[in-house]
């Protein structure tokens, strides 16, 4: 099987390494070289993993004022927690994330007359499991329209962006979706992993096999840009060019490729900031509120 190409290297370069402890980094560099199949195993362990996380103080408080829920998926039980009686806006957090993280949004989307779900995916927060995938987050996704219907709208963070174009591709509903900090390959994530970890192409290339082995599916089959032409629903896509964990290349391109998108490009926000601004989050209340 042949590897996908990788980023070129500014631009994995210009990106925050992925934060592995200094002894991890220095194991897989090491075994690489000696024990190329079992370090394969290794890494493959390590990229289905996603890292604790757990809300601060001021995100507890308000996911402890939501209707509290669980989720039956193929994958897993996913956790969510409801606020307001509108149409549902489905609030979906990145990887290593938490609900907690889309809290800020709650108050402006019960206020605009909507109903907030955050929902904590399989594998992150306080939902069952250690290991995680983009099927993971689609298959809670599609149980969350199950449970409460066709979404008004969808907000995703990151690789919730992805993992919701993969559940809208399979029929998932919203009326309208707002992406912060989208991806649109995986590439960027395998090359972060390479950087900061220092393996060899032996190992990722026997990587790539295992964890296609695990999903089922090759890579590029299941990646943003494979779909996005074939969705119309309604899509903003709020990210900045100074972005360090998800190039903001990727959000352009995303927008070529979806046939009714919209790019807006935020400024001084990096990945993480843009889920609690006061402006950003404004700006996507009044996005889905004007196509309820």
């Amino acid at each position: 099987m042949a590897s996908a190409p990788i980023p070129e290297k500014s631009t994995i370069d210009r990106l925050r390494p992925l934060p592995f402890p200094r002894w991890v980094r220095s194991g897989v560099s090491f075994a690489s070289g000696i024990a190329p199949r079992s370090t394969a195993r290794v890494v493959r362990r390590l990229f289905f993993t996603p890292p604790p996380s757990r809300p601060r103080p001021e995100q507890a408080k308000v996911l402890a004022r939501g209707r509290r829920f669980d989720l039956s998926t193929s994958h897993g039980r996913a956790a969510g927690w409801a606020w307001g009686d509108g149409d549902p806006v489905f609030l979906v957090h990145g990887w290593g994330g938490q609900a907690g993280q889309l809290t800020p949004f709650v108050e402006p989307i019960v206020e605009a007359g909507l109903r907030a779900i955050a929902i904590d995916v399989p594998g992150h927060g306080s939902a069952a499991g250690g290991e995680s995938s983009i099927f993971h987050f689609a298959a809670a996704i599609e149980a969350a329209g199950d449970l409460f219907g066709p979404s008004a709208g969808i907000v995703a963070h990151s690789f919730g962006a992805a993992a919701s174009t993969l559940a809208l591709s399979r029929g998932a509903r919203a009326g309208r979706a707002v992406f912060i900090a989208p991806p649109v390959s995986f590439e960027t994530f395998v090359g972060r992993m390479r950087h900061a970890l220092g393996f060899s192409p032996a190992v990722e290339q026997r990587f790539r096999e295992l964890a296609e082995e695990r999903l089922r599916v090759r890579f590029e089959l299941f990646e943003p840009r494979r779909f996005a032409a074939e969705l119309e629903v309604p899509l903003l896509i709020l990210h900045d060019p100074a972005d360090d964990e998800v190039p903001f290349e990727g959000g352009e391109e995303l927008a070529r490729h979806w046939r009714n998108a919209q790019l807006e490009p935020l400024v001084g926000l990096g990945h993480y900031r843009p889920l609690r601004d006061p402006k950003t989050i404004e700006r996507t209340v009044r996005y889905l509120v004007s196509g309820a």
